[in-house]
Protein backbone atom coordinates (compact mmCIF):
# COMPACT_ATOMS: atom_id res chain seq x y z
CA UNK A 1 0.00 0.00 0.00
CA UNK A 2 1.38 3.40 -0.91
CA UNK A 3 2.08 6.26 1.46
CA UNK A 4 -0.79 8.27 -0.02
CA UNK A 5 -3.30 5.54 0.81
CA UNK A 6 -2.01 5.31 4.39
CA UNK A 7 -2.19 9.07 4.74
CA UNK A 8 -5.74 9.24 3.40
CA UNK A 9 -6.77 6.37 5.71
CA UNK A 10 -5.40 8.15 8.78
CA UNK A 11 -6.97 11.46 7.74
CA UNK A 12 -10.36 9.74 7.54
CA UNK A 13 -9.77 8.16 10.96
CA UNK A 14 -8.82 11.53 12.42
CA UNK A 15 -11.96 13.12 10.98
CA UNK A 16 -14.06 10.31 12.45
CA UNK A 17 -12.46 10.75 15.86
CA UNK A 18 -13.04 14.51 15.84
CA UNK A 19 -16.66 13.99 14.80
CA UNK A 20 -17.24 11.45 17.56
CA UNK A 21 -15.64 13.79 20.13
CA UNK A 22 -18.03 16.50 19.00
CA UNK A 23 -20.99 14.15 19.37
CA UNK A 24 -19.75 13.08 22.81
CA UNK A 25 -19.55 16.72 23.88
CA UNK A 26 -23.07 17.36 22.64
CA UNK A 27 -24.39 14.33 24.49
CA UNK A 28 -22.71 15.47 27.72
CA UNK A 29 -24.22 18.93 27.40
CA UNK A 30 -27.67 17.34 27.03
CA UNK A 31 -26.97 14.88 29.87
CA UNK A 32 -27.86 12.05 27.48
CA UNK A 33 -25.91 9.11 28.95
CA UNK A 34 -26.99 6.44 26.40
CA UNK A 35 -25.96 8.67 23.49
CA UNK A 36 -22.67 9.50 25.23
CA UNK A 37 -22.01 5.78 25.76
CA UNK A 38 -22.70 5.05 22.11
CA UNK A 39 -20.29 7.74 20.88
CA UNK A 40 -17.67 6.60 23.39
CA UNK A 41 -17.94 3.13 21.87
CA UNK A 42 -17.61 4.57 18.36
CA UNK A 43 -14.52 6.57 19.38
CA UNK A 44 -12.99 3.48 20.97
CA UNK A 45 -13.52 1.39 17.85
CA UNK A 46 -12.05 4.11 15.65
CA UNK A 47 -9.06 4.52 17.97
CA UNK A 48 -8.36 0.78 17.93
CA UNK A 49 -8.51 0.40 14.13
CA UNK A 50 -4.88 1.37 13.39
CA UNK A 51 -3.51 -1.20 15.83
CA UNK A 52 -5.89 -3.89 14.57
CA UNK A 53 -5.14 -3.28 10.90
CA UNK A 54 -1.39 -2.64 11.12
Amino acid sequence: MSIGRYLSFFVVLLAGMLASFSQMSSALEDADIPKFSLWTLVATVIASLPSLLW
